[in-house]
């Protein structure tokens, strides 16, 4: 035990000064490199909102505050209802104490700024969900019918459209901080995506989605490319498969499954884990990062190691469950049957 001791604290002192510096560069070079396939919003942007500001009195200030914070919490919480809600209510009433930046924009926007962390320590504190990063990246394949109703032909939307409908399902996906990829012109050529292949429901859709690096598929067809047109939905995300209708309702419907499954709530619990295949110091410093940066995480601990294996205490919000989901779907820790103490095992994935 001294030796797992001593060989703890080395580690950690070697981590922080050298590895994780490049961890963080790594990582944000990857977040720049997903930002141009995913519309979704940098943990910063996800405290930032626009609300209109009717004209230069403090009255009407506050107001704008209070609307862009109801924004915010839509997206933190992952609740539709968040700007109504009054267990809430506290956080809106005070939105100015929270505002770091602010600005007109245009079409007498004010844009807000807010101060994030502040914000998750109340939610926090209060018993209230989080939903951090874990949020799954969700490829839309949405054909569009051209002409009149039952039509046999149309078109497959792409990054580059410019549609109204397209926009408005966007504007969603901003709203409520859902990461969507849409495909490309030469993706559709690449794995054969058309309008009739995705009004067959052809059933190599889900390996498409996964090839294409995304974490779930919302596969629609809509009657037009207007802002208001029907759309029939199917949401595939894991083992779950799920239909709706409506416009709107694929993003807002996959968000709120998401948050019911990612975010963070309730009382801090302490579970242990062992990941097998930490061979050097550069593995175990990623695999402390990773567990960090997860948001139900509150701590992270090292109780012992040997071989290739180490033994993290975690304090979580969820417990074994939410942290099951989470390493899901990033897939860099993959479930292995447990070791004889019964502890969960993960084998590090590289």
């Amino acid at each position: 035990m001294v030796f797992y001791n001593t060989m703890t604290q080395y580690l950690r002192r070697f981590s922080k000064r050298y590895l994780r510096p490049a961890a963080f560069s790594c990582a944000c070079l990857a977040g720049l490199c997903f930002g141009t396939a995913a519309f979704a919003l940098t943990k910063t942007e996800i405290y930032q909102a626009s609300a209109p500001v009717g004209d230069r009195t403090e009255a009407a200030q506050t107001a704008a505050f209070q609307n862009a914070m109801k924004a915010v919490l839509i997206r933190v919480t992952g609740r539709r209802s968040a700007g109504e809600d009054a267990a809430l209510g506290p956080l809106v009433a005070n939105a100015r104490r929270y505002v770091q930046q602010y600005r007109t924009a245009s079409d007498s926007q004010l844009w807000v700024a807010f101060d994030g962390p502040a914000i998750e320590r109340w939610l926090t504190q209060n018993g209230q969900p989080l939903w951090g990063h874990e949020r799954p990246t969700t490829l839309v394949l949405l054909a569009v019918q051209n002409g009149a109703a039952g039509g046999s032909s149309g078109s497959v939307i792409t990054t580059d459209d410019t549609s109204e409908l397209k926009g408005a399902i966007d504007a969603a996906a901003y709203a409520r901080g859902l990461p969507l990829v849409w495909p490309s012109t030469a993706e559709l050529q690449k794995y054969h995506i058309d309008f009739a292949a995705l009004s067959g429901g052809s059933p190599a859709v889900s390996d498409i989605g996964r090839r294409m690096g995304s974490d779930a598929i919302l596969l629609g067809r809509a009657g037009g490319a207007a802002a208001n047109a029907t759309v029939r939905w199917t949401h595939l995300f894991q083992d779950r498969s799920s239909e709706y209708s409506g416009t709107l309702e694929g993003v807002n419907r996959a968000a709120d499954l998401y948050a019911g499954l990612f975010a963070a709530s309730g009382s801090l619990v302490a579970v242990d884990i062992e990941v097998v295949g930490i061979n050097d110091l550069r593995d175990y410093a990623s695999v402390e990062n990773y567990l960090e940066s997860l948001t139900f995480i509150s701590h992270v601990s090292v109780e012992s190691m040997g071989a290739d294996t180490v033994r993290f205490r975690l304090a979580t919000r969820g417990g074994s469950d939410s942290l099951q989901r989470a390493l899901s779907l990033n897939g860099r820790l993959q479930p292995v049957a447990a070791g004889e103490t019964g502890i969960q095992r993960f084998q590090l994935h590289r």
